[in-house]
């Protein structure tokens, strides 16, 4: 009898089993979801997996997160979809997670890409205001005949304002009857004169005569300057001129035909304005040394002329049809008048 009240108890304990595991498995196939209850936190258990090398790796259980980690605040009773954003705190989206930069692979952020910039136009290139006669093939050895080499320095220096063109010092010059002249040449250029002019003595280049050796004509804001000197090499026209005869044109000894009848001033501005001549030095023309005609707007200072006293008709300075003329600090020794008005 004591036998069966034992067996008949490991019987019910049995039966209890066997009911209480076909509830937890009913639960779970008709989709209640079992919650485990909560425990303490430091009843947790850790697992340690073995790796390859036999070093124990820490893995933390399903509802701890990495230390290293920020913990999201989630609802108890919603699961959170891995496909779903963190939600932080209720009704509040987080902000969503921003893109790292690019990276080289190697650890280093890449650079960001240069600014490039629209092109820069090229530079307007320098324009040359500086015109030596010797870059322009003259000599200066006071024999080779340098006119076609002033002749090209100046019609250079025509085509840019503010130009200047350079008789360098210490040499000499020949050169024949020439012109610089405008009207489309630009304004303002500089003659440079340092070095020495000397008139060319050939009768070839004076042809059958001319009024003019230097002219400078129809130019605005012209001015000559330096230390240097024109030499009008006068005495190869003297020899034969007649000293009785005060024209422009001077009628020379027939009978020893050598230089032409006419006689060259030796500078003359014409036509001009806003005309400047300072610090050189005008010797030994064959007639007039200086000649203003038609011009307006004249500065002379500092000026040197000279001549022989018994040298025919050398005026110093004439001024024709011209006005607004300034004469100053100059020194005239001629052979006949220092300044003539027409």
């Amino acid at each position: 009898m004591r036998l069966g009240i034992k067996g008949l108890t490991f019987l019910l304990l049995l039966v209890l089993l066997v009911l209480c595991s076909n509830v937890s498995v009913s639960d779970a196939r008709t989709g209640k979801h079992w919650r485990q209850k909560k425990v303490p936190s430091t009843s947790l258990m850790r697992r340690k997996v073995k790796g390859k090398n036999g070093n124990s790796q820490k893995q933390y259980s399903k509802g701890n997160q990495n230390p290293y980690q920020p913990t999201p605040s989630t609802s108890p009773n919603a699961p959170v979809s891995p496909s779903e954003s963190p939600v932080q705190g209720r009704g509040y989206q987080g902000p969503s997670p921003t893109m790292p930069p690019p990276s080289s692979g190697s650890g280093h952020t890449l650079p960001s890409p240069p600014l490039l910039l629209p092109p820069q136009p090229p530079a307007a290139p320098i324009q040359n205001t500086v015109f030596d006669v010797i870059d322009f093939g003259a000599r200066g050895d006071g024999v080779t005949d340098d006119t076609q080499a002033f002749e090209a320095a100046w019609a250079a220096a025509c085509k840019v304002e503010a130009s200047t063109v350079v008789v360098p010092s210490e040499l000499e010059f020949v050169v024949g009857p020439i012109s610089f002249s405008g009207p489309y040449c630009k304004p303002n250029i500089l003659f440079q004169l340092d070095g020495t002019i000397l008139a060319q003595t050939s009768t070839r280049v004076w042809g059958s005569g001319l009024l003019q050796w230097l002219e400078f004509t129809k130019l605005t804001g012209i001015a000559i300057q330096g230390s240097g000197v024109i030499n009008g090499r006068g005495q190869e026209w003297w020899t034969y001129s007649n000293p009785n005869d005060d024209d422009d044109v001077e009628e020379y000894n027939v009978g020893l035909e050598k230089m032409p009848q006419m006689k060259p001033t030796a500078l003359r501005f014409y036509g001009s304005s806003n005309v400047s001549v300072t610090g050189i030095t005008i010797v030994n023309s064959s007639q007039c040394h200086l000649k203003f005609d038609s011009c307006q707007g004249v500065m002379v200072h500092n000026l040197t002329i000279s001549s022989p006293e018994n040298s025919p008709n050398t005026d110093g300075i004439h001024l024709q049809n011209s006005k607004e003329v300034s004469i100053h600090h100059t020194n005239l020794a001629c052979g006949k008048s220092l300044i003539k008005l027409n």
